[in-house]
């Protein structure tokens, strides 16, 4: 199908021993934003004005209170107020009190404040996930295994972060290192919203034909794994090109990445 036109492959490596582990959960949470003002606060006549996107350096006097910085961004749901002065990039904490210092550079000029996306809208895994979430890949899974691996597969029934195939069959080009293997797939919190990135096999695979595997994670896969035993095989989707359906039988699904998998170990 046409998805395979639009993605983009990549092969790492990684190790496994029990496939049944528990991952320690990771805490997703950001800070959240205080309530967005688009009128100056009158009261502080040494409030920053934000020309733009930079701070007028002549009228912060001893500092500025962070709220002050997020009324003028006006961010939206889904975003965060951000400051950057000399290459460094933090969140804008509403509540603190910042220093002439940490809004002007050596230079004397601003310091940039804007806005970006929450990174807890993005990938994010061994965290809180949503039921109708859980429900879907518990679907997918129950499925997948009455369908394409009929002889069974290892599931955490408790919080639906992974799925392992203890018997994964290898295509013939590996099999001058293996013919089968335990693999490991670990589901997004956003999924199905958001991919899968990469997999896991068995680290007593000593290497992969292509080079793909590897002992370590990129492109923001879960690194739990590794510490397991596992080794990650990269490949990833490109942005919008993973296109679920609100009935997932109609869109991608965990079925449509096995079929990547497949691919990218078979080519």
């Amino acid at each position: 199908m046409a998805f395979y036109d639009t993605f983009y492959l990549e092969t790492c490596v990684m190790q496994i021993p029990n496939p049944m582990f528990r991952a320690r959960h990771t805490d997703t949470s950001n800070a959240s934003s205080a309530p967005f003002n688009t009128t100056p606060h009158r009261r502080n006549l040494n409030m920053a004005i934000i020309n733009g996107r930079r701070i007028d350096p002549s009228r912060i006097g001893n500092g500025v209170r962070g709220s002050d910085l997020t009324s003028h961004i006006n961010a939206g749901p889904g975003r965060r107020t951000i400051i950057e002065n000399q290459g460094k990039v933090e969140q804008v904490d509403p509540h603190r009190w910042y220093k002439p210092h940490e809004l002007v550079d050596k230079n004397g000029r601003g310091a940039k404040v804007t806005s970006m996306p929450d990174r807890s809208k993005g990938y994010g895994f061994g965290g809180p996930r949503s039921q109708e979430s859980y429900q879907i890949i518990t679907e997918q899974v129950v499925d997948i295994a009455e369908n394409l691996f009929k002889q069974g597969v290892a599931f955490d029934e408790d919080e639906a972060h992974w799925m392992v195939v203890p018997n994964y069959f290898l295509p013939p080009r590996w099999h001058s290192v293996a013919r089968n293997t335990s693999l490991l797939v670990a589901f997004p919190n956003e999924y199905p919203r958001l991919p899968p990135i990469g997999f896991y096999m068995t680290a007593d695979l000593p290497l992969s034909p292509d080079g793909h595997f590897f002992d370590w994670v990129a492109h923001g896969a879960w690194e739990a794994p590794i510490s397991q035993g596992w080794k990650w095989y990269c490949t990833y989707i490109h942005d919008g090109a993973w296109q679920p359906a609100r009935n997932w039988r109609n869109g991608d699904s965990l079925y449509t990445y096995f079929h990547l998998i497949n691919e990218v170990l078979g080519n």
